[in-house]
């Protein structure tokens, strides 16, 4: 706990009506890429939804986890907010397989909670 207080202590303000709407455009353009099987289109998308993490990038704290895109879709509805069963409705999943996707980010993020696991990725650059 200590060391979130001083990493938030440490961070730039932000414009908090203007950080949220970023973290949806980027929960969003995720979910569409998601449910799009055109490959080229879902690049696409997935690009930009990279371009909007990447405007709330600080510099990251060591090495960068490699998540898999399922496990940022998930991260991404949980930084929302969201419930694993809110969660696995927008992303059309199973509340087993957010929870299963929740603990593999969490594991590679070495975080013990939800929540910690939502600031390393934020502090990492992978979700804005």
């Amino acid at each position: 706990r200590v060391r979130l207080l001083r990493a938030r202590a440490a961070a730039p303000p932000a414009d908090p009506p203007a950080a949220e709407a970023l973290r949806e455009l980027h929960a969003e353009l995720r979910a569409i890429a998601g449910a799009l099987t055109d490959q080229a289109l879902r690049g696409r998308l997935l690009d930009a939804s990279r371009r909007v993490a990447d405007l709330t990038r600080s510099q990251p704290d060591g090495p960068q986890a490699q998540l898999t895109p399922r496990e940022l879709d998930v991260l991404a509805q949980v930084a929302l907010g969201c419930t694993n069963a809110e969660a696995a409705g927008r992303l059309s999943l199973l509340p087993e397989t957010v929870k299963a996707y929740l603990r593999s980010a969490m594991r590679k993020l070495g975080a013990s909670t939800r929540f910690e696991a939502v600031v390393r990725a934020r502090r990492a650059g992978l979700l804005p």
